[in-house]
């Protein structure tokens, strides 16, 4: 009786171990939901800047949230019921050790009451009663494992495909996110540099007018003579963009004139032209994108798909002698293809890092020249970007000379016509400006 007593013991502590490891396996595929959640709002927070792309992912995630809420729910029922099951083994086990005590009791009484005969025939029937009992028990308890095991098992296996799943596709579309904004990127930094391209074509043009404009004058100072009247008509057709040139009137003075008072007028137009010249350079994964020139921000951006760890790391602005320093706190991470705006102080934005982050008691200080460097731990230069602002001046000036009393022009030929081409030529290039 002690021999079968202590086996059907180990059996039911060998029903509890399998029923704490389904317990364990349980934990572990929720400590992997927990895990799966916690890369799903790492990864809201690396695209924010897709807010309108991610909005259909988010009900979809909601979907899959309920649908493990549910699955919760059933789980809890599950483990409800393997509960109510062990305590009702529990029950069943306590009543049959009762019955044994009671049969083993009155057994003994009717022994010592009863020949060896009987005896012997009471406890091989006692015998054939425990083990059909022991039987009984054991087949309910193996149909119930089972059962149980088969459930789990199944529940595992659909959890799983889902996640896997989920997994996959959300790497596909965050992998096409993210190849579109590559896309954006070089289209925006072509456009800007065809942008730059156009600005020092038009500023070296306006140079060389001005240039041409100053070498007339000075001719003119040098020969001490200047251009006559002359009447030109220009017409700019819109279909061609051609010049044209009418005729020339020149007079020249009467000999027999006794004396004539000069009279030099002179008109003159001068204009300046102002632009801002911006460069960057980076020579890492993480660049300066944006600078804005009111010293509102400084925007970095991570131009690689892996994480960067930026802690430490220094952004320094230079503006004439005044300078901003700012310091990246030790434990900021930049995730691939991530963007950083380091606000000034005094402009209300709210502190939320690691994408806005809101310096404290400091501010950029911003002016037409002025350079902004991100320099590493090590004070290693990472990026620059440098914003320069460029001014060119023209000038153009016309000298008539008047004979007050004959009212007739004094007229130089040959400094005339050399005057005229080059005023055709200033004036040919402003309308392919304009």
């Amino acid at each position: 009786m002690t021999v079968n007593l202590e086996r059907k013991t180990k059996e039911a502590a060998d029903a509890d171990r399998n029923a704490r490891a389904q317990e364990a396996r349980a934990n572990e595929l929720s400590t992997k939901y927990h895990s799966l959640v916690s890369e799903h709002k790492k990864a809201k927070d690396d695209q924010k800047e897709l807010e309108k792309e991610l909005a259909k992912l988010r009900k979809q995630l909601d979907a899959l949230r309920k649908n493990l809420e549910d699955e919760t729910l059933t789980r809890v029922e599950l483990e409800n019921s393997v509960q109510t099951l062990r305590e009702e083994l529990t029950f069943k086990d306590q009543v049959h050790q009762q019955e044994i005590t009671e049969t083993k009791t009155r057994r003994q009484v009717e022994i010592s009451e009863i020949d060896g005969m009987l005896s012997e025939q009471y406890e091989a029937k006692l015998q054939q009663t425990l083990q059909d009992l022991r039987d009984q028990y054991d087949m309910q308890l193996r149909v119930n494992r089972e059962e149980i095991s088969d459930l789990y098992e199944a529940r595992l296996r659909d959890l799983e495909q889902q996640m896997n799943h989920e997994r996959l596709r959300h790497a596909d579309e965050k992998a096409k996110m993210m190849e579109e904004v590559e896309r954006l990127r070089k289209e925006i930094s072509m456009q800007l540099q065809e942008y730059q391209d156009l600005m020092d074509i038009k500023i070296s043009l306006d140079m060389e007018i001005a240039a041409y404009d100053k070498l007339l004058s000075s001719e003119e100072d040098r020969l001490k003579i200047t251009p006559g009247s002359q009447t030109s008509i220009f017409s700019q057709s819109s279909m061609s963009g051609s010049l044209s040139r009418s005729g020339v009137v020149r007079r020249t003075p009467s000999r027999a004139a006794a004396k004539r008072k000069r009279t030099v007028l002179e008109e003159s137009d001068e204009r300046s032209v102002s632009d801002y010249s911006v460069t960057s350079s980076a020579k890492g994964d993480v660049e300066i994108v944006e600078v804005d020139p009111e010293g509102k921000y400084v925007k970095l951006h991570n131009k690689s798909g892996k994480e960067v760890q930026v802690g430490g790391w220094t952004v320094l602005r230079k503006v004439g002698s005044n300078e901003t320093v700012f310091k990246f706190h030790r434990s900021l991470k930049m995730d691939g293809g991530a963007f950083v705006t380091v606000w000034s102080s005094d402009l209300g934005k709210d502190h939320e890092p690691p994408t806005t982050i809101v310096m404290k008691g400091q501010k950029w200080f911003a002016g037409d020249n002025m350079t902004t460097h991100l320099l590493n731990a090590e004070g290693e230069e990472v990026a620059a970007s440098e914003r320069v602002k460029r001014m060119v001046s023209t000038a153009a000036s016309r000298h008539r000379e008047y004979l007050g009393s004959y009212g007739e022009e004094l007229h130089h030929q040959q400094v005339s016509e050399t005057h005229h081409s080059m005023k055709l030529f200033i004036f040919s290039m402003t309308l392919r400006l304009q």
